[in-house]
């Protein structure tokens, strides 16, 4: 589980750095949200360790900020400031655990443990979504949606193609089209019916991404089913 520690204190960040890494954790080290929003840039992070006093912008603003980011990240926020006001503050900001510094080292760990099990071991999501090629459908936590053989070809091509995206000509390939502006006329008219077929099961039309000028893409994962 990759962490990020965010602590302007630089003996104080270097023994949580100490803590974490002991535990097993693949963790870095920020002291401001310059700093942070490079890091984020590089690669994906699981969980946010962060000091609510920082030079700059605050650690409620940033906790508020990477939550519309990123729904999906932990945050243990770290903080003297210890009256109901704050730690209530901390949560609407979108902390997971606020701790009261003093912290200990094994407080924090204690408190890391408690997020990796729940990273480790998370709840089935009720929008996972499956296609079945054999049953010609697309199944998702709300239901069945009855697809056509093409949508069928082109929810398998995109779904195994790399980022899960495909240029027009390749999606024409799979649907079985000529490369020409009626097939891309007769293309978007097909992804426009499959979203309103999705829609039905609730599954918005942000699933199939449509990249001006290029093709389309999925914004999540589809298991495909034989």
């Amino acid at each position: 589980m990759r962490v990020v520690v965010v602590e302007d204190h630089l003996d104080l960040r270097q023994v949580f750095v100490d803590a974490l890494i002991h535990e097993g954790m693949d963790v870095l080290a920020v002291s401001c949200a310059e700093e942070l929003d490079e890091c984020m840039s590089a690669g994906m992070v699981h969980l946010l360790v962060l000091d609510v006093n920082l030079p700059g912008e605050s650690g409620f603003d940033i906790a508020k900020r990477m939550r519309a980011a990123d729904p999906k990240i932990n945050i243990i926020m770290l903080s003297a400031r210890t009256s109901e006001t704050d730690r209530i503050r901390g949560y609407e900001s979108g902390a997971d655990f606020y701790l009261c510094k003093p912290v200990s080292p094994a407080e924090l760990s204690a408190a890391v443990k408690a997020v990796k099990r729940r990273v480790s071991t998370p709840e089935a999501s009720v929008d996972d979504l499956a296609l079945s090629v054999s049953g010609m459908c697309l199944t998702s936590g709300h239901g069945v949606a009855n697809l056509s053989r093409m949508d069928v070809s082109l929810l398998k091509a995109l779904a195994m193609a790399p980022d899960h995206r495909l240029p027009y000509w390749r999606l024409f390939e799979v649907t079985e089209r000529s490369a020409n502006e009626l097939a891309k006329n007769q293309l978007e008219l097909q992804v426009y019916r499959l979203r309103k077929k999705l829609a039905d099961i609730d599954i918005p039309e942000s699933l199939i991404k449509s990249m001006r000028s290029e093709g389309y893409q999925l914004t999540q994962a589809i298991r495909i089913d034989p």
